[in-house]
């Protein structure tokens, strides 16, 4: 039997509150991934001779579009990856502003005019579009984490050829929709929905993929950039965290609370820049546990479209296993579970993937709730004496995403900026924390490339310079 004739195979997009079968989706074939690639290679020739203004104005266009279908957006997300309704609908407010935002780096894509040493010498330098690039793409952030990679690539003047995580399919598949329906350029934004190690053997093999940039697990994006190094292309990874939260004796603990929920608990923990490891200093560490647990005692664990729910369910089986699975090697590894040890009966919690947010007192460094990224609402408490220990402690570990410190103490915080190893730095703000115009991305494991995403620095993984000497 040929190749052609074979029984294709097929991927589910289950709703995770409820396990209801959503889609169904037939996985391409590697052929299938290359006449993508080059679909995509032919569409970015003209794409790249339109001026970037006006590439920049079809961002627009795709930002209009989905500002008329905000809660029709957010009721998607909260539906095929669990995020509560609100969390959906300020996801898809996000990826508005990061259209918005880099819409304007249309007139941006600047170059230098730089005097040279010779007479009659005119010598500049210019950014132009690498070719086509390839995006690969999470589930806990199914819409902004795409589009704040997929709007600097086309302003940029590329085509990409995109493979979104197989429990996003529906999201992604509604935003080609959206993108045709702006007027983009067909074939410009390729969809791929294929097995993840044969989308990077394609990319490693095609001349025609300029680039691939990547957000998921540590583990995955290393496994891709040793197959893409064979080729040597340029390669951007976002990837684990296992971020601090710093509380000192003059923190606000109220405030640090809430912050903890909002930056731990939002999207069940989903989320990499997401609190994890609570340093609290020992002058207030008692004051701030029997805090934190009647913060958390408020907290609803519930089905995701409900209003008053802060928490809803985990995306799929395979990471409930590894949460409940992390939550077992704390209690054997002698950590103390001080919040979370009854799970809800009622009946919707049975139908979906509900981990009720745990609280771990008694943790020392050496185990795996204080390392490993857990990614679920899994929080471990930890005491420090003195701030240089405490830095020790947060920096001893390999990711370097993320970091908040709650103080009044300026010296303190100054000294935290300078010394903690993280990417992103918050003091008095929490881990999740960022802004579409700001450079976002980690240090150490949890970064490969050196490229910044968001911000104007997102357009230099997409671009290379050209310097031009014109004699005249």
């Amino acid at each position: 039997m040929t190749n052609s004739l074979r029984q294709k195979e097929k991927i589910c997009s289950v709703n995770p509150a409820t396990k209801q079968v959503l889609a169904e989706f037939e996985l391409m074939s590697k052929e299938e991934i290359k006449n993508a690639v080059l679909a995509a290679s032919e569409a970015q020739k003209a794409w790249a001779r339109t001026p970037a203004p006006v590439r920049g104005e079809f961002l627009l266009k795709i930002a209009e579009l989905l500002e008329k279908r905000v809660e029709e957006w957010g009721r998607l997300v909260t539906e095929e990856v669990g995020k509560c309704l609100r969390d959906g609908i300020g996801e898809i407010e996000r990826s508005i502003s990061f259209l918005r935002f880099f819409a304007g780096e249309g007139y941006r894509m600047k170059g230098e005019t730089i005097p040279s040493r010779r007479p009659g010498m005119f010598s500049y330098s210019k950014q132009q579009p690498l070719g086509t690039v390839g995006v690969i793409t999470p589930w806990n952030v199914p819409l902004a984490i795409p589009v704040w990679k997929i709007a600097p690539a086309l302003v940029a003047g590329n085509s990409i050829v995109w493979k979104p995580a197989p429990q996003s399919l529906l999201i992604s598949r509604k935003f080609i929709a959206l993108l045709e329906e702006a007027g983009l350029p067909r074939n410009l934004v390729m969809l791929l929905i294929a097995d993840g190690p044969l989308v990077s053997e394609v990319f490693a093999e095609d001349e025609r993929i300029k680039a691939v940039t990547f957000t998921g697990s540590t583990r995955t994006g290393r496994a891709i950039h040793q197959v893409l190094a064979t080729r040597g292309i340029r390669f951007q990874a976002e990837m684990g965290g296992k971020n601090p939260f710093i509380i000192l004796p003059d923190a606000d603990l109220e405030r640090a609370c809430q912050d903890i929920v909002s930056g731990g608990l939002l999207d069940a923990g989903q989320r990499c820049t997401a609190t994890s490891r609570i340093f609290v200093h020992e002058a207030v560490y008692d004051e701030f546990r029997e805090m934190m647990v009647r913060t958390l005692e408020k907290v609803k664990l519930g089905p995701p479209t409900e209003e008053s729910t802060i928490v809803g369910p985990v995306v799929d089986q395979r990471q409930y296993d590894t949460i409940r699975g992390y939550i077992d090697i704390a209690k054997s590894e002698g950590a103390l579970l001080l919040f979370g040890e009854d799970e809800p009966e009622e009946d919707w919690a049975k139908k979906g993937y509900f981990i009720k947010p745990k609280l771990f007192d008694h943790v020392t460094q050496d185990m795996a709730i204080a390392n490993e990224e857990v990614f679920g609402p899994v929080l471990a408490l930890l005491t420090f004496s003195d701030l240089n220990e405490c830095l020790k402690q947060c920096n001893s570990i390999e990711y370097g995403l993320s970091s908040s410190l709650y103080t009044k103490d300026i010296a303190a915080a100054m000294k935290y900026v300078d010394e903690i190893e993280s990417g992103l730095v918050h003091i008095n703000v929490p881990s999740t924390y960022s802004e579409p115009q700001m450079p976002f991305g980690g240090i150490k494991a949890t970064g490969i490339g050196g490229f910044r995403e968001q911000g104007s620095h997102a357009i230099q993984f997409y671009t290379e310079w050209k310097t031009v000497y014109v004699s005249v």
